[in-house]
């Protein structure tokens, strides 16, 4: 027995001289005196381009899903466990270090290069990216993709961008108008802005279409690896068309749009400037408004220089605005404005006015619906929506068979 057991421990020798795999007495393996605290460990040596290489070939078309390597955790015990971590440190200043490297290729079908999802109960997160060590991650919801830190992205982005925009998220809530704008219109700041067209430049290196790759400077470089490395570059490898670089642009120059709303220009890690064009759209919509109060002040000019024409003891020469025109009939914008269920209408007729209606149409002109006013004065015309289906209707003041005024209304359901 004991010369049995000599001649083994002599035959395994110089395989445990060559690969230095050891097992120690609690089980845990070793290949080239690898860490220890674990289970199963290799240390890479200098000269070897893989610390561990699986190659999985199977010919049969029997299996739908097949694994080169499968990682499988399951320690319930743990408040957090992990199928694979993995850790890389390049210190060389023109190399770059990979925490996972993945590259799917296939003459057909699809390829994924890396796949992450999240199964069963309970919030996550399938794919996770963040720009520094913030682990442990506490996600509030299920997730397909998250990211804590700017995002890049050299094409289009095909989906619905939505932003956080509820009321209980919000504090120091007040309405964009001259007194939350510095005393200054937006429309007036908007004039100050210059908008333009205009071509990204291409600030990349571009790929050789052609040629082979740059050999790495290996000695152990296996048979597969010669193959990838040497392999000409062809359609996968090349450079794709980029839209965004071909397609005409339009905006700001983020420089001038700081000096005017320095809120919405951002600095990015390159030192490049950045434009939040999304939150543009109220300060818009604040201009539209406040353009339609000039042409409103505007157009009742009008109408009040029209009145005074008809008196003759009018002065050309006076003004207008200090005249009294209590006998000319108005009416007000809906409020609210869009509505779901009723929307009030402040009218004013003076008391020479004999008739009176308020008309409503769709937008191809038929007639909807008709209000007499009997009062005179200030009065308030309620609509409800209840026969009306949601969409954009007009309504009309005639009064003594003239029409008024004409403005739109907007129903929601």
């Amino acid at each position: 027995m004991k010369k049995n057991l000599f001649i083994i421990t002599m035959a395994l020798l110089p395989i445990v001289a060559k690969a230095q795999l050891k097992v120690d007495m609690n089980g845990n393996v070793s290949i080239n005196n690898g860490g220890s605290g674990a289970n199963f460990s290799i240390k890479q040596t200098s000269n070897r381009m893989n610390g561990l290489l699986v190659v999985h070939e199977n010919t049969s078309t029997q299996s739908s899903v097949r694994i080169g390597a499968h990682v499988f955790s399951n320690i319930d015990t743990s408040v957090k466990s992990m199928g694979s971590w993995n850790s890389v440190t390049n210190n060389n200043p023109a190399g770059s270090a990979l925490g996972v490297g993945a590259v799917a290729k296939g003459s057909s079908g699809r390829q994924y290069g890396v796949f992450g999802s999240i199964i069963n109960g309970g919030n996550g997160v399938g794919v996770y990216g963040a720009t520094s060590l913030l682990y442990p991650f506490v996600s509030n919801g299920r997730y397909a993709g998250y990211f804590q830190g700017n995002v890049k992205v050299t094409g289009t982005i095909d989906g619905t961008l939505v932003t956080s925009s509820d009321g209980r998220l919000k504090d120091n809530v007040e309405p964009l108008d001259e007194g939350s704008t510095r005393g200054e219109s937006s429309l007036t700041k908007l004039a100050l802005l210059t908008p333009i067209s205009y071509h990204y430049k291409d600030t990349t290196t571009a790929k050789p279409k052609t040629g082979h790759r740059t050999k790495i400077d290996r000695n152990d470089l296996t048979e597969a690896d010669e193959e990838f490395w040497n392999e000409p570059f062809d359609e996968e490898f090349a450079e794709e068309p980029n839209p965004v670089m071909e397609k005409r642009h339009f905006g700001f120059i983020a420089q001038e749009l700081q000096e005017v709303y320095p809120e919405l220009v951002y600095e990015k890690d390159d030192g490049y400037l950045a434009v939040n064009y999304v939150e543009l759209i109220p300060i818009l919509v604040q201009s539209i408004k406040e353009l339609n109060e000039k042409v409103e002040m505007l157009s009742g000019n009008k109408a009040k220089q029209s009145m005074a024409a008809k008196n003759s003891n009018f002065d050309e020469t006076a003004d207008v605005d200090a005249l009294d025109f209590t006998d000319v009939p108005s009416m007000n914008q809906n409020i609210p404005n869009p509505f779901t269920e009723k929307t009030d209408i402040a009218i004013y007729l003076p008391e020479t006015v004999q008739t009176a209606t308020l008309y409503i149409y769709d937008l191809s002109g038929k007639q909807l619906e008709q209000h007499p006013i009997k009062g005179r004065g200030n009065t308030v015309m309620t609509i409800h929506a209840d026969r009306m289906d949601a969409g954009m209707y007009v309504y009309s003041l005639i009064a003594d068979k003239k029409v008024v005024t004409t403005k739109k209304m907007i129903v929601v359901k």
